[in-house]
């Protein structure tokens, strides 16, 4: 045997989610620090003190967990160097084998020059070792701890504050934990990875991966609890309060199920196996507190027809009163989305969901339960407003696809992709009249402005959303999968896209990216979780092959990918050529972008959602 249980690429992928977690913890704990600095000042009596005392907790655990996880990354390359070592080990012993046992045929054949040639090799040919390289142990230990958020019995005294200070800290604290969920999630799916990979290396303790989970439900409690004492104090009227009052805050009325589906860091699967536990109708979730629902619209896993309601309650709170929502979801004066700008961005996503709603009752070939529109997702991310909206119906949708956009796309500025999504189904049916089709406009990231698209910096980012929304699709429809997934991407999209496809638990059926401005280099069609690649570049499109320039090296122009299927965008029979790099151009334009009606690489690409492949 020459060969040993170590993937080399679960072994890096493992360095590069603890390396990104590590980084993400010991940001959270600074940020944190800052934060509690501002409430402590107008925060006072025993209550004041079980707070700092629990962010002293907070900080504690969040910065040893750090250290963990950057021990970690170093334990995992030690293992990856000592597996190269034994695996050259035992090829050289099996080199060594095959060599001996030609010299033991040429001792044994009588012919003294062979004899002779045996026994010269055999002074110069040193048998290797027999002994095998055993990997380091790895362990992953520490336990995070409860934080202590009652008196222990005492009585009397009184405890102030200003409750609008409170709930700043509580929305920054829910948006770092938002941030950070992500990498607690691409944490535990790749040390699960590497354990099921990697079995040649012995793990002797992985107390610190559940951990993740422990600390950022105890940051979960910490918000509410702290919002609770808000609330009382909003309710008193004043800025002081009995500290009996308060002890009853710590009591949640919500149901452990509820509390365990809303802790951040859960992998899809994980929220889909939560959710199952909670009341399936849509007056339950109309009844949560908007936070409840906040983090519900925005959680992987849970069914699209309940995360459109909860999406759209908090965006019908965030129309009516956009300050409150906007410090729900850690919103701050001088932070990188002011609060101007986030009440526009609102209104439009409003007007956009309107529109959508519209258009899916107009849809051609689409049955009436299928026909409607779904908000699958409102919040903020890495400093800008994101959403999704889907034309059809996610949970019942045969073919269900999601379109990817470039730079300068948001949440707020949703009409082109949209009305893209809608000559995208057209098109689809009228190539397969028997599917049923869902088509995801994802705004879900932060995308990069002109002056930021030649950095990797937004695709990774956005990478690690896209791949837990796609994954999410999958195990909410565990038990009704979908015929086909797709996933689409339009110019740096598709750079995200690619980030995205190395990190998915779960494979699409088909990538196509149109007009791009690169894959990452690390995408090769093996290590994308993608069964089918396609790409299309238009020679009217001038601004793809400036985007890839600006990559300086970091991308690859898909069409010249090994094992990417090419397809045109030029003028074909009953088809016209794309003249801009445009997903979309109104009608009354007289250029086309991807997706104009009519252009060949709009019908390309509906072949490929409606049946798998071009016609």
């Amino acid at each position: 045997m020459t060969t040993i249980e170590f993937d080399d690429g679960a072994a890096d992928a493992l360095i590069a989610a603890a390396d990104g977690a590590s980084s993400d913890l010991g940001e959270q704990a600074f940020t944190n620090r800052f934060s509690v600095e501002g409430v402590v000042a107008d925060f006072k009596g025993a209550y004041a003190t079980l707070f700092t005392q629990a962010n002293i907790v907070r900080s504690e655990d969040t910065l040893s967990l750090t250290g963990v996880l950057t021990d970690l990354m170093t334990a995992v390359g030690e293992s990856r160097r000592q597996a190269d070592d034994e695996r050259q080990r035992l090829s050289d012993l099996s080199d060594w084998k095959k060599r001996e046992a030609e010299r033991e045929r040429q001792r044994g054949s009588g012919d003294v020059l062979q004899e002779s040639s045996a026994f010269v090799s055999e002074l110069v040919d040193r048998r290797p070792s027999e002994v095998p390289i055993r990997a380091t142990p790895i362990s992953v230990a520490y336990s995070a701890r409860e934080r202590n958020r009652t008196r222990g019995g005492a009585s009397g005294g009184t405890s102030s504050a200003d409750p609008d200070v409170l709930r700043t800290f509580v929305g920054m604290s829910r948006a770092s934990d938002l941030s950070t969920a992500q990498h607690v999630i691409q944490m535990k799916n790749a040390w699960t990875r590497f354990a099921s990979a990697c079995s040649w290396v012995p793990i002797e303790s992985s107390t610190a991966i559940t951990s993740l989970d422990t600390l950022m439900a105890e940051n979960a409690l910490d918000a509410t609890w702290i919002e609770g004492i808000a609330a009382e104090f909003d309710a008193a009227g004043g800025a002081s309060l009995p500290d009996l009052r308060l002890d009853g805050v710590v009591i949640t009325a919500a149901s452990p199920a509820l509390t365990k589906l809303l802790q951040p860091g859960l992998t899809p699967a994980e929220v889909a196996e939560a959710y199952a536990l909670l009341p399936q109708s849509d007056a339950y979730i109309e009844g949560l507190p908007l936070v409840a629902q906040y983090f519900l619209a925005n959680l992987d896993g849970v069914p699209a027809v309940s995360r459109d309601v909860a999406s759209r309650a908090v965006l019908d709170a965030a129309v009516a009163n956009p300050e409150a929502v906007a410090q729900l979801m850690g919103i701050v004066p001088d932070g990188p989305l002011a609060e101007q700008d986030f009440e526009e961005q609102v209104v439009a996503l409003r007007k956009a969901v309107d529109q959508a709603d519209l258009t899916a009752k107009e849809l051609l070939g689409q049955d009436g339960a299928s026909s409607i529109a779904q908000l699958v997702g409102f919040g903020v991310h890495d400093g800008a407003v994101v959403a999704a909206i889907s034309l059809g119906d996610l949970d019942t949708a045969s073919n269900v696809t999601v379109n990817v956009p470039g730079m300068k796309s948001n949440a707020g500025e949703m009409k082109s992709a949209l009305t893209a999504a809608d000559e995208l189904v057209r098109a689809a049916v009228r190539g397969n009249p028997d599917a049923s089709y869902a088509v995801v406009s994802w705004m879900g990231y932060n995308s990069p402005s002109e002056f930021e698209v030649a950095s990797p910096a937004r695709a990774l980012s956005g990478a690690a959303e896209l791949a837990s929304f796609m994954d999410g699709l999958h195990e909410s429809r565990a038990d009704v999968p979908a015929d086909s997934y797709s996933v689409m991407a339009h110019s740096y999209g598709s750079t995200t896209t690619s980030e995205a496809l190395l990190l998915t638990q779960h494979r699409v059926d088909s990538f196509i990216s149109y007009g791009s401005v690169g894959l990452t280099n690390e995408a090769t069609v093996y290590d994308l979780n993608a069964d089918e690649v396609y790409a299309t570049q238009a020679w009217g499109d001038g601004l793809a092959p400036v985007g890839l320039a600006l990559g300086l090296g970091t991308r690859t122009n898909p069409t010249i990918v090994d094992g990417v299927h090419v397809f045109s965008s030029g003028a074909g029979p009953g088809t016209e050529a794309v003249t801009q790099h445009d997903m979309f151009l109104d009608s009354g334009s007289d250029q086309n972008g991807y997706l104009s009606a009519d252009t060949t690489s709009l019908k390309t690409i509906s072949q490929i959602v409606a049946n798998g492949r071009p016609d």
